[in-house]
């Protein structure tokens, strides 16, 4: 497990780029943010649920690991914790290439053809600490021969602190099913949304027409993400009892790929023509008490 460790004043954060471009951790004036990774091995199909991971070339679940696209229809292969369907795309569980790392900085990228995707692609992933600002850039680009789907987001697990408190906002609420995936049907109301690291319910919201502003609330500080509009839809995740939260900015709904082209501007899916790039940015500030 070799770690790339980017510091500042502010910042500690450490990366596993042989552990599919995961964030193991990530603190802010000493307070870890995201659950530590702490395991001693990976296994990129029961990966750590901690830290944070790259979402590319999609995000959440494929129905029944289906595909279907301009026409024809690909197999894939189902993920064993989600059987019958896929599961967080597949950049996740490869082993990444650091470009360029230093104390600032840090630039890792995937190349990826194989089973899991019927379109070879290049994912990239670059970190850059400003002061108390911390940007990560996501890229995913299309280098195969035809158009393809395309969607990104970031994974994180933040970690639970006595006091901490998270508020966001949409405008859309996607029902889902027992398998975790969009029925089609949505409840519309712009709503502020609010969740206690004391509460400890089961939750699972996929949702859209998000402002793109994350606030995570603690004793310590204060947490700002800021999404760029490419990620307007949000997942809020966390089982029943968990030590952490997920909150997942994304540019697509589960299972949006499949979902008719003329829904396709409130679902998030996005074509990329053979070369073509999709980029997202976010932007994580931190402000002491």
């Amino acid at each position: 497990m070799q770690a790339v460790v980017l510091s500042n004043s502010i910042w500690n954060l450490r990366l596993l780029p042989g552990w599919g471009g995961r964030i193991a951790g990530l603190s802010a004036e000493g307070l870890e943010l995201l659950l530590p990774i702490a395991s001693d091995a990976f296994d990129p199909l029961d990966w750590p649920r901690a830290g944070a991971y790259p979402l590319m070339p999609y995000s959440n679940r494929l129905r029944n690991a289906r595909l279907a696209f301009n026409g024809v229809e690909h197999a894939l292969p189902a993920h064993p914790a989600a059987r019958p369907h896929t599961l967080h795309g597949v950049s996740h569980t490869q082993v990444w290439q650091v470009l360029s790392a230093d104390a600032g900085q840090a630039l890792i990228r995937c190349d990826y053809q194989g089973d899991h995707w019927p379109w070879a692609f290049r994912a990239e992933q670059a970190f850059v600490l400003d002061g108390n600002r911390l940007i990560v850039t996501l890229r995913l680009s299309n280098k195969g021969d035809t158009p393809m789907p395309a969607g990104l987001g970031l994974h994180p697990y933040f970690q639970r602190h006595a006091g901490m408190r998270a508020r966001w906002r949409t405008g859309r609420e996607w029902r889902i099913d027992e398998e975790y995936l969009a029925t089609g049907a949505f409840d519309d109301a712009p709503q502020t949304w609010t969740l206690a690291a004391d509460d400890r319910a089961a939750r699972a919201h996929y949702q859209s027409r998000w402002d793109g502003q994350l606030e995570l609330d603690y004793p310590q500080g204060r947490l700002s993400v800021e999404a760029s509009p490419v990620l307007s839809h949000f997942v809020a995740f966390a089982p029943a009892g968990s030590a952490y939260l997920c909150l997942e900015p994304v540019s697509h709904l589960a299972d949006g790929f499949n979902q008719p082209q003329d829904t396709w501007a409130e679902t998030g899916t996005r074509e990329l023509a053979p070369g073509a790039s999709l980029e997202a940015t976010l932007t994580f500030t931190w402000q002491g008490p």
